[in-house]
């Protein structure tokens, strides 16, 4: 017979384990992005379960990828749902996947004109304004790939 008990955590303690913040614990409670949590009797103060605490690390690295909510929300909702909740796990995770994507390529055309600057920069302080047309020249593509990440915001 095995004999578990419950151990339980305050608010402060489920912020510090999760990563997040008592006012987002807070708040994900209030929006239904987790479930109801119980009360201490004596206080009526949140107590955490250890299973509370596993559902919030997993929403806290959710969270760090950008998940938008909804998706969160679903996402643990499947979790109990054998092989067709694992298949709309995938999904998510595939959606969530190619949002990353589009943002690295989105920063890699960032850091790409910020290193054009810095070169275009040093050319005109060291005197070699030709040299600095020149890099402008040849990266228009680099300019026009920021300018249209600009206009798509």
């Amino acid at each position: 017979m095995s004999n578990t008990t419950t151990t339980w955590h305050t608010i402060r303690e489920a912020s510090m384990l999760s990563g997040l913040s008592e006012s987002t614990l807070r708040y994900y409670e209030q929006i239904g992005i987790i479930d109801p949590i119980a009360r201490d009797p004596s206080s009526g103060h949140r107590a955490y379960s250890d299973e509370d605490i596993q559902s919030l690390v997993t929403i806290s690295c959710l969270s760090a990828t950008g998940m938008p909510l909804e998706s969160m929300r679903e996402y643990l909702r499947n979790r109990f749902d054998g092989p067709e909740g694992a298949r709309k796990q995938i999904e998510l995770l595939d959606a969530q996947a190619l949002r990353l994507a589009a943002k690295a390529e989105a920063l890699r055309i960032q850091q790409a004109y910020v290193s054009l600057k810095s070169l275009y920069w040093r050319a005109i302080a060291d005197g070699h304004e030709d040299e600095a047309r020149r890099i402008l020249e040849e990266n228009r593509d680099v300019i026009e790939n920021v300018k249209k990440q600009q206009s798509h915001k």
